[in-house]
């Protein structure tokens, strides 16, 4: 924070008024609190729960819909193999239809087999329970997260309350002091972090499926284009024709292969980090974290804001009211 009283700060030698300096050294004090308080440790932690709030709002839907309509189309290329076995030689292997094609199926069985249980550990994965998290965590945050950043912003708005009288002292008429206090009080705050705490109740018996499950799912995506490949190499003695069949590949092989291409555009990154997000930073996180700086914050500012409010009360003329409310900026500086 910058300090002020300086001819070089106020510009040609010019004294600073009374009052603004006052508030200003009001400002300074609140700077210390913060950093007496412990704030700042307070305030990285509602941003990184605000992310884990935002993330499982948006429970991944989207990429979850997406992979469904892949495994669906899966399913019903598989399902249909035994049906097309005709059909799974193609171009120059055509001639050895009779001897290759029960060799691709064969693979394909077994592929189908694999994917059951990828396709069953994709259908326990619950989007909508971590929406629904989402909105219980967005609701206690609602109270949480402006008390705190507005908290940590407050030695820079007292701050500008002192720019502004050091310009024109009549302007400290119009702080609002009373939205200073009342940000001090936390009002809802208790309520609030016991609903955050709340939401952790059972939270690993989500988290810790939902990641076994989707790390299953991420293998078999992964590893679904190589494998889709390796079912229809031609054995030996005639495995030098095997890119022959990667040239002229038939219909089944070319859809498995679209959708294999699909299902590795599917971002999944933003889930891991939500579900290791929950499982790390939030299940065993301690809220006196957040709730002791606060409490610790506001009982020395309060001071400070009734010295402001007294300053205030002094320049304004009786009978009169605010006209400046107090910044509602919602992030620190």
């Amino acid at each position: 924070m910058k300090k002020r009283g300086s001819r070089d700060n106020l510009g040609k030698g010019r004294i600073q008024p009374k009052d603004a300096k006052g508030v200003q050294g009001l400002a300074d004090k609140l700077a210390e609190d913060l950093q007496e308080s412990k704030l700042e440790g307070a305030s990285i932690i509602v941003d990184r729960l605000e992310q884990l709030k935002d993330l499982a709002l948006d429970g991944q839907v989207k990429q979850m819909r997406q992979l469904k309509d892949v495994m669906k189309n899966w399913r019903e290329i598989l399902n249909s193999v035994p049906d097309e076995t005709d059909e799974l030689a193609t171009g120059d292997m055509a001639v050895c239809s009779s001897w290759y094609a029960p060799k691709v199926q064969v693979k394909l069985k077994d592929l189908f087999e694999e994917f059951k249980d990828t396709e069953k550990a994709f259908a326990q994965i619950k989007p909508d329970k971590f929406q629904d998290l989402g909105r219980r965590m967005n609701k206690a945050m609602e109270k949480i997260a402006p008390a705190v950043y507005g908290m940590q912003n407050l030695p820079n708005e007292v701050s500008d309350v002192a720019d502004r009288a050091d310009e024109r002292e009549e302007t400290l008429k119009d702080t609002d002091t009373k939205a200073m206090k009342k940000l001090l009080e936390g009002q809802g705050m208790t309520i609030s972090l016991s609903s955050l705490e709340d939401c952790k109740r059972g939270l690993l018996d989500l988290v810790e499926p939902t990641q076994r499950n989707l790390e299953k799912v991420q293998t078999f995506v992964s590893e679904a284009h190589d494998k889709f490949k390796q079912a229809f190499e031609v054995p030996c003695p005639c495995c030098c024709m095997t890119s022959y069949v990667y040239d002229q590949p038939s219909r089944c092989l070319t859809e498995l292969l679209e959708n294999a291409d699909r299902a590795l555009d599917v971002d999944l990154q933003p889930f891991f980090e939500l579900l290791r997000g929950l499982k790390d930073d939030y299940s065993d996180l301690d809220l006196n974290r957040v709730s002791k700086p606060t409490n610790r914050f506001a009982a020395l500012a309060t001071e400070r804001v009734d010295r402001l409010d007294k300053i205030v009360a002094g320049v304004r003329p009786s009978g009169s009211y605010c006209l400046m409310p107090m910044s509602t900026s919602s992030r620190r500086r």
